[in-house]
This record gives C-alpha cells, sequence and structure tokens, in this order.
C-alpha cells in the first residue's frame, strides 16, 4: 500500500530531512517542488554529510538544471564546489563516454547528431532502399525529405520506449505499415555504428542498456549515494527506466512533478509515469514508494488557482496532488477580447508600460505567453518597440538576429539563383553595412531586371567592389570550411569592422562572436560544412538555438516574450496568455503521423476520439501550467478575427477563466473616466481626442491644438509623422533625365494625362484592387500551367494543370479570406475551366512572359507579353490575358497602344523573330465565361503607324510634362477628381 503523507509548510524541515529510500514529491504550481529538492540537497550536504559530489541532480531540460545547480551551490556558500546537475541526455552522453569503450569495446564517443543532419541520414538510407519492401501507399514516398522526417520521427519514438528492432518487429506484426520498418530500423542503428554518430534517442536507450551490463551499474552508482529528479512529469519510458536502474544499488531516489504539468507528449514524455512511479521504484523490503504532496502554493493566489483549476475540470489524473492551499493575497485573472489583431497588440504593450510605470513592476517580472510565435508576436513586437519596451525579439534565434542575418543575406547572393538572390541584396543594401538611399536602391533593382548582373551593378556602390568580388567567386561560402567562409568575409567586406567598432554595433559585436563560436562547433562536428550549408540547416531547424556565447545585452530589464511551453519552470508577477483563439489554443489539429508513432505509447488512446480527448486535456495542462507561472496577475487575450484573419473566434478556455459564459470586452464601459495618462503616447491620444470632441469646448480644444503643435516640447511626435501625413516632395520636375515608359502607361496618358501624373507619377490613391490580385494569380497560373508544358515537350498544358498551379498558388489574404476570397477562388476556377474548354490559341508557345523592349525617338518602352505562339504556317501571334467581364470595343482593340507596342517590339527582338514573323495580337477574355466561346479583341496590323503617332505624340507629352484634364465617361471612377481643375469642385484646389 502506498504511504502519502500531504506536507504543510509547518512539516517541511521534517519531510526535508525524512531522506532514506525512494519518494515521489508531487504538488501544484508554485508549491515549492524545486524548493523542496533544493532544501534536500542542501540537509544531504550541511547535515548528513554527503559530500556535494555524491549528489546527482536530473531535471528536464539544461535551463531547469542549471537553475538546480546555481540554487543548491547559493545555498552552499562554497567555493569551488561542484555539484552535478544535468539532463537525461547530458547524462546519457557521460555515461556512455565513460563506460561504452570497456563496456561495449567502443573506440570513441560517436558524434551527435543535429535535427538536420539526423533527417539528411535517413533520407539517405530510405533513398537506398528496395520500395518492393514497402507497403505500396508509401514507396513512391522513400525519396522525400518530408517522409525522411516522418521516419526519423517513429524512431525517436521507438527508442525512447525502448523498442528495439526486434520488438518494433513483433509490433508490426499487427500493422501493415510498419512492415519495413524493423529492417529499416536495424540498418539505420548499422550506419548510425558505421559512422560514429548517434541521435538522441539512441543514446538513452543506449545508456539504458548499458546499465545492465555486468559490473557497469556497480561503478556508476558508486560516484553517487542520493539522485533527485525534477520535472518527472516530462520523463520518457527510456528516461524512466534509467533512473530505475541507477536508483537500485542504494533505493535514495527523490522525484518531484505534477501530473497536471505534463505537456510534452509530442516529445514522448508519459503522463503515467507519476501514478506508476510508487509500484516502479520500490524500497529494499519491496514496499512502495512514499508519496509526499506538498499541500500550499506559495506563488499562486485563489483567483488564479481557482481559474487554472476550472480549465481543468473534468481531467482528474491519477498521480494528481489533489486541493492545493492558495498563496496569499487574491490575484486577479482577466480575460479581453478584440476585434483586430493589431489592436490585441496594442492594447497588451500599452497595458505592459502602464504596469511597469505605474506600479514599478520591472519588464523581467512579465510575461506575455502565446502557443505559437507565427502569429501574433512579430506585431507584438512591433508595438512594444514603438514604446520603447526592451524585449526579445520573436526571431530571437542566434541565425535570425539581424547582424547575422545580414552574414547569411551575403551567404544567399553568393549562392543562390531566383528572387531569394535579390531580397537578400536588397536588406544588404539599405541595411547599415551600406546604408544607399531606396531611391538608388530601386534604380538598381531596375537594371537588375533589365538583365544586369550584381557584381557588375555594384561598381558605382561605395564599398561595393568588395561585396562584388564575394559574389563573383562563391568558394569561401560553398567549398571551404563555414569557419575560414566567415574569416574570408570580415576580412574582405571592409564594413563589418567599422560597424562593430561604433557605439551602435555592440549587440551585433556580440552576435558575431557568438556566429563565429557557433561555427568553430560545427568545424567539429563536420569538418567539410560550409557557410551554405549553415545557412540551409538554420532554414530547416533552429539547430544552434542555445550558443554558448551570449548575443543580447544581459544588463538590461526585459520583458519575456515566449510560447506556453517554454515558460514551464519559470514564474513572474504578471502572464499575457495572449492570441487565445479556438484552433490556435486549444490546438487540435490532427498530430497523427503518417507511420503512426502514437501508437508506441502505452499512455496515447489508440481509437481517434479516445486521442481527440487526450490531445484537449494536454492542452488544458497547458493552460493551467502557463497560469501557474503568475504571482500577481493573470491576463488573456484573444481576437474575433476580421476579415484580415480568416475565421476564428476566442478559445473555448476563456468562458472558463473568466468563470462566466461571457467574455469581458476590452472597450472601456459608458460613463467610465479615462484611465490616467503616463506616456507621452498616452498623451497625445488623448490631446486629439479632445481636439475632435465638439463637446470639449472651444478653449480645451484650442489648448489640445497649441500642445499638439509644441509636440517636441513636451516628448510628443511633430504633426508630420502623424499616420497619414505626406513627407513634402521634390519641387523638381515629375519625370527625370531618362524615363521609360510602358504600353500601359501610355494607355493612361492617352485617356486623361492629368489623371495620370496624379496617379501614375505622384501615386495618389496608389493601393492594390483584389481585381489586379485577381489577374496576377491568373496570369501567375497560366505561365505555370505552360511552362509544365514546355517542359513536357507538350504543344499545350491542361486544365489540371492550371488548377494544380492555382492550389499552390491561391493566397485567400488579398481576396479578404473567408467567404469572399472562396468566392473569387470559385471565380478563378471557372475563369479557367472556361478558358481551357475553349481555348482560342492555333498554335504552340514559343516565349512565356517575355520581357519587350523598344526606342521611339530617344524614348525606351518596356512591357513583357504574357503569350507568343506560333501558328502551323511559322505566322506569331502575342496573346495578352485579360480578366476583366467587359472585353473592349472592336475599333479600340484595333487601335490599342499595347498590342501595338507587343506586336512593334516583336518584330525588333531577335530572341522572338528567330521563331518566325510576329503578324498578329490579341487580347484574350476567359473571365466572361457566360459565353459559348473565350472573347477576343484583335489589333488591325494595317493601322499600326497610325498607333505609332499616338505613341510619339504621348511620349513627347509625358517628356515634357504635358497634364492637361481630359473630361469624360472615365471620370465618374476617378480618385482625383476632387482636385482636377476640369471639374468645378476641382477648381477650388488651384489658386488661379
Amino acid at each position: 500500500m502506498v504511504t502519502e503523507w500531504r506536507v504543510t509548510p509547518d512539516d517541511w524541515d521534517e519531510a526535508v530531512a525524512s531522506v532514506a529510500g525512494p519518494q515521489l514529491v508531487v504538488a501544484g504550481p508554485g508549491a515549492g517542488k524545486t524548493e523542496f529538492l533544493v532544501r534536500r540537497a542542501l540537509h544531504l550536504v550541511d547535515e548528513a554529510g554527503v559530500a556535494p559530489e555524491r549528489l546527482l541532480l536530473l531535471s528536464f531540460s539544461r535551463r531547469s538544471a542549471s537553475d538546480l545547480r546555481a540554487r543548491v551551490q547559493a545555498g552552499l556558500g562554497r567555493s569551488f564546489t561542484t555539484v552535478p546537475a544535468s539532463t537525461f541526455h547530458s547524462l546519457a552522453h557521460r555515461l556512455l563516454e565513460a563506460e561504452a569503450p570497456a563496456a561495449l569495446g567502443w573506440r570513441q564517443m560517436p558524434t551527435l547528431l543535429t535535427g538536420p543532419e539526423h533527417v539528411a541520414l535517413v533520407a539517405e538510407l530510405l533513398a537506398d532502399e528496395d520500395p518492393s519492401g514497402w507497403p505500396l501507399p508509401l514507396r513512391d514516398l522513400l525519396a522525400t525529405v518530408t517522409f525522411a522526417e516522418e521516419v526519423r520521427d517513429f524512431l525517436l519514438r521507438c527508442q525512447e520506449q525502448l523498442v528495439g528492432p526486434e520488438a518494433l518487429g513483433a509490433k508490426a506484426a499487427d500493422r501493415a505499415d510498419w512492415r519495413a520498418l524493423p529492417a529499416f530500423f536495424s540498418r539505420y542503428l548499422a550506419a548510425l555504428e558505421e559512422r560514429g554518430r548517434i541521435d538522441y534517442g539512441t543514446l538513452q536507450a543506449q545508456a539504458v542498456r548499458l546499465l545492465d551490463r555486468p559490473g557497469v551499474l556497480s561503478r556508476v552508482a558508486a560516484g553517487f549515494s542520493h539522485v533527485l529528479v525534477d520535472e518527472y512529469q516530462d520523463t520518457t519510458v527510456a528516461q524512466a527506466a534509467l533512473l530505475q536502474r541507477l536508483y537500485r544499488p542504494h533505493r535514495n531516489l527523490t522525484v518531484a512533478g505534477d501530473p497536471y504539468q505534463s505537456i510534452y507528449s509530442f516529445r514522448g514524455a508519459e503522463l503515467h509515469n507519476i501514478a506508476d512511479f510508487p509500484a516502479a521504484f520500490t524500497a529494499a523490503d519491496g514496499s512502495p514508494a512514499r508519496r509526499l504532496v506538498l499541500t500550499t502554493s506559495f506563488r499562486v493566489p485563489r483567483a488564479i488557482l481557482d481559474a487554472a483549476v476550472r480549465v481543468t475540470a473534468g481531467g482528474d489524473l491519477p498521480g494528481a496532488a489533489g486541493p492545493v492551499t492558495p498563496a496569499p493575497g487574491q490575484g486577479s485573472v482577466e480575460t479581453y477580447v478584440f476585434d483586430q489583431q493589431s489592436h490585441e497588440a496594442e492594447w497588451i504593450a500599452a497595458q505592459l508600460q502602464r504596469t511597469h510605470l505605474l506600479e514599478a513592476t520591472p519588464y523581467r517580472r512579465m510575461a506575455v505567453l502565446v502557443r505559437t510565435k507565427r502569429r501574433l508576436l512579430p506585431e507584438l513586437s512591433r508595438a512594444l518597440e514603438r514604446r520603447g519596451i526592451p524585449h526579445d525579439r520573436p526571431d530571437a534565434r542566434l541565425a535570425d538576429h539581424p547582424g547575422v542575418r545580414m552574414v547569411l543575406d551575403v551567404v544567399v547572393a553568393a549562392t543562390r539563383n531566383g528572387p531569394a538572390v535579390d531580397q537578400a541584396m536588397r536588406r544588404l543594401l539599405l541595411g547599415p553595412v551600406f546604408a544607399l538611399p531606396l531611391g538608388q536602391v530601386l534604380q538598381l533593382e531596375r537594371d537588375r531586371a533589365r538583365g544586369g548582373h550584381w557584381p557588375e551593378l555594384l561598381d558605382d556602390v561605395p564599398g561595393g567592389a568588395a561585396l562584388a568580388g564575394l559574389l563573383d567567386d562563391p568558394a569561401w561560402a560553398a567549398a571551404e570550411p563555414a569557419a575560414d567562409g566567415f574569416w574570408a568575409l570580415w576580412s574582405q567586406l571592409p564594413h563589418l569592422p567599422a560597424l562593430v567598432a561604433s557605439p551602435a554595433g555592440r549587440e551585433d559585436r556580440a552576435a558575431w562572436s557568438s556566429l563565429s563560436q557557433a561555427l568553430g562547433r560545427l568545424r567539429e562536428r563536420d569538418p567539410a560544412a560550409t557557410l551554405a550549408d549553415y545557412l540551409r540547416w538554420t532554414q530547416e531547424e533552429d539547430f544552434e538555438a542555445t550558443p554558448l556565447l551570449g548575443f543580447r545585452p544581459t544588463d538590461e530589464d526585459r520583458l519575456t516574450l515566449t510560447t506556453l511551453h517554454q515558460a514551464k519552470g519559470l514564474e513572474f508577477d504578471v502572464v499575457v496568455v495572449a492570441d487565445a483563439v479556438e484552433g490556435v489554443f486549444p490546438d487540435l489539429r490532427p498530430r497523427e503521423s503518417l507511420l503512426g508513432a502514437r501508437h508506441l505509447s502505452p499512455s496515447q488512446p489508440g481509437d481517434p476520439a479516445g486521442y481527440a480527448h487526450f490531445r484537449l486535456q494536454e492542452e488544458m495542462r497547458l493552460a493551467y501550467a502557463a497560469m501557474g507561472r503568475a504571482r500577481r496577475r493573470v491576463v488573456w487575450t484573444a481576437t474575433a478575427a476580421g476579415l484580415d484573419q480568416g475565421e476564428g473566434a476566442p478559445s473555448r478556455f476563456l468562458p472558463l477563466v473568466a468563470g462566466a459564459t461571457t467574455v469581458a470586452a476590452a472597450a472601456r464601459p459608458p460613463g467610465e473616466p479615462a484611465p490616467q495618462v503616463v506616456t507621452p503616447l498616452e498623451a497625445e491620444a488623448a490631446l486629439r481626442r479632445t481636439l475632435r470632441d465638439p463637446g470639449a469646448g472651444e478653449p480645451a480644444r484650442l489648448a489640445a491644438l497649441d500642445a499638439l503643435g509644441k509636440g517636441p516640447r513636451w516628448r510628443l511626435r511633430p504633426i508630420s509623422e502623424f499616420g497619414g501625413v505626406r513627407a513634402r516632395g521634390s519641387e523638381a520636375g515629375l519625370i527625370g533625365a531618362e524615363h521609360r515608359l510602358s504600353p500601359s502607361q501610355v494607355q493612361a496618358y492617352v485617356a486623361c494625362p492629368r489623371r495620370y501624373a496624379f496617379e501614375r507619377r505622384l501615386h495618389v490613391g496608389d493601393q492594390t484592387s483584389v481585381y489586379s490580385a485577381f489577374g496576377t494569380v491568373i496570369h501567375d497560373v497560366l505561365e505555370a500551367a505552360e511552362r509544365s508544358a514546355l517542359a513536357r515537350g507538350e504543344e499545350l498544358s491542361t486544365l489540371d494543370d492550371a488548377l494544380d498551379a492555382l492550389g499552390t498558388r491561391w493566397d485567400p489574404a488579398p481576396f479578404g479570406g473567408g467567404a469572399w476570397a472562396e468566392g473569387w477562388r470559385r471565380h478563378a476556377e471557372r475563369t479557367l475551366r472556361h478558358l481551357y474548354a475553349h481555348w482560342p490559341g492555333k498554335g504552340k508557345a514559343v516565349a512565356l512572359e517575355h520581357p519587350l523592349e523598344l526606342e521611339i525617338d530617344g524614348v525606351v518602352w518596356q512591357g513583357r507579353a504574357d503569350r507568343i505562339e506560333r501558328d502551323r504556317k511559322g505566322a506569331l501571334r502575342i496573346v495578352d490575358y485579360k480578366t476583366s467581364k467587359s472585353p473592349a470595343g472592336k475599333e479600340e482593340a484595333a487601335v490599342s497602344v499595347q498590342l501595338a507596342f507587343y506586336l512593334l517590339a516583336a518584330r525588333a527582338d531577335p530572341e522572338i523573330t528567330e521563331h518566325g514573323r510576329p503578324a498578329e495580337a490579341e487580347f484574350w477574355y476567359p473571365a466572361r465565361y457566360d459565353r459559348k466561346s473565350v472573347a477576343t479583341r484583335q489589333l488591325d496590323a494595317r493601322r499600326l503607324d497610325e498607333v505609332r503617332d499616338v505613341m510619339r505624340a504621348a511620349g513627347e507629352g509625358i517628356r515634357a510634362e504635358q497634364w492637361p484634364p481630359t473630361p469624360g465617361a472615365h471620370c465618374h471612377s476617378c480618385r482625383v477628381r476632387l482636385v482636377c481643375p476640369g471639374w468645378p469642385e476641382g477648381r477650388e484646389a488651384y489658386a488661379g
């Protein structure tokens, strides 16, 4: 029978001193599990006379192991005292390093695989597999990285469950989809041994097997007399088995945990390890291990504890602590719902700043916790930066630090192709290394689009020759060891030493030091790995997330932004659980792997309904653990999704947290006074509200206007920085010495020169519409489909090609999300179906999205032809897709500037004329699908001279900056009519 002792605060001294035999310490949030282990360790050393090095302290993560060690060493107050504290993985590594050479015949310790290396090895072995030995549905997947990741995860789960190839073979007898895995498992283990590598799962399994070798356990156990384990609820089967062997010689084992904080099943943690502990770890006389239940929380007050319990209601777990007495004080739990995610982020940032200023709460005592970093944290980070609140950016990986990102951008530019290179070059040229004006960068990008190469384009950039040299010869990034490549970059790019020597370069200098250290470690693991390899791995997985050298200032009071899982073991005064949206938290998306790895675990239900319930229960425990991090205040926030966020609703947890079926809104109730103004931004907002309020009275409004006008004196923003106020533009002409025209520009100029000047040159009302977004999608889809057909040697793509391309390119965001986006997608599908059902083409494409250029009277014209096809007689036709439902009139198309340009430019393009003579140009209107054919409109090639005269006149008018208005039917949709002198209301905008 299990002996249980419910330990009150008054019983702590006696409980801590009762050290003999196996014991399980169970406690709720803030009840002192870790503190109990620390006091027991101190008692063993100070009172029982155990040498510190004879203790073994274990925990789930490096952070918690380090915390254990630091607290015990601080309590001992001795210099040069080493307390063995580590993670299970670190312990397993030390055991194998010390004992495996003699017991297993290893010549040296295998090198641990990083995540990307692990996937790469599995992928390499799968590529050599005989497909006939695998189940039919999996054969086509053997060469894919995705399947390699699935198999890697499956093998890790096997090792965590101590399931070897033979045991897996027995399990596979009942599962056809596993039939090839036992043999592959054996082959994989042989490959590890042959190459001197080991993965984290095999590391633990090998340590367990090592301790079963004769004589090994007695030698290992002789090194320590007491084992203390924290966060036992997060242990795997293999880790529990490791403890079972380590404790046997002396039976002095104390573990601490809380089943309600078991949140790592996806990493192999076994929920029932705590419940099974008393029977699995018996005393010398065979009696079950004793349970010590810590009854009182020293951190979590009643309101927070009650809310946390409500979230987990109905989820009773075997081995739990039972009712917990809350800490003194009431505490508070609040829930807020917003209409936009930006509103949510701004409100959180403002609340944290107010708490810091009004309640003197340090930022380091506050945290914002989210289920995933991908959604809210970037927006929240920007809101925090606007208020000057120090925090770790959500891109807190070393590889994402701006200084390191700059180094990797040079690697991208030197070793990659396509749009990624141009994006990397834009960041480099605009960033602190070159700090070029935006206009100069845009000009370089235009030159690049016309076929220029970056090394050549950098000739006129100050210091650009050094970067050009690196781009011309990428061996430093693609062939040399990564550390040597970084040194070559540092040596050849003169901007870097000057950058880190400046006061602003302090953090960059620390980041590059960390990068240098990370690359040095990479050289030890894989001497042939290059910077290009390092770049690829950082994009696949965060394998260098914890560098040995810190790259952020440690002396700054910083707010914590992190995930709910990563907050485990931390504590704060204020915790904000943000982005609590259904589908995000709880995250109930199916985690079922292709191979069903969860069926290896004895604690995870096999049936879909039971597994879904298990997942929900773990999400509840995650909410419970997050709330238990707070001492004083917990705030839950969510955004009831609008058009920009897709569909979504506040989490089902919010009503449970609030203790009611409704959730408090973020708006201030009517009649409640405005909160006290405490920051310059709040003062500015209050003054602007007063200025716009007719009921505030004229003196108050004039005073507000005066204060806003003198803003910088009071640390407010100057009026010119308010949203919607453009910077004063240049008084020079709109047209530069070298200007280039496009057919669409001239078409707009011919319609109305005044409107052209405002919209195309001054960008008044310049914004993307759903119609232009739809046109872009259709053009991209048709280009992709046709290129696919050309690659196959076929004359024409198929509807399936086009629909597949649509599926991979469709983004609902530009179309408003939800039902609106679905409607536009159906419109796209119907457009494509109509086009392919009534394809108006008469030949095979010879060019797609082909750039064209033509010079008329010294003015360069540029454009891009959607499709150029050749008919059976050898004549070429230029096609331009139009996604409007209203075809142009036949006369309008006959003299179209756009079609005329295409035909004239194509006739002057040697790449096109080698396929034949361009003879025709026409528009296609596939979106008009109520017709029995695709509407087309043709250029009258006999009138080319007439259209050329129009183009020449338009070019001269634009160069001479002649902007007369031409009122007409098009004016009803004009966005600049209010300032157009062609209309009575517009004349008021001009003095004469």
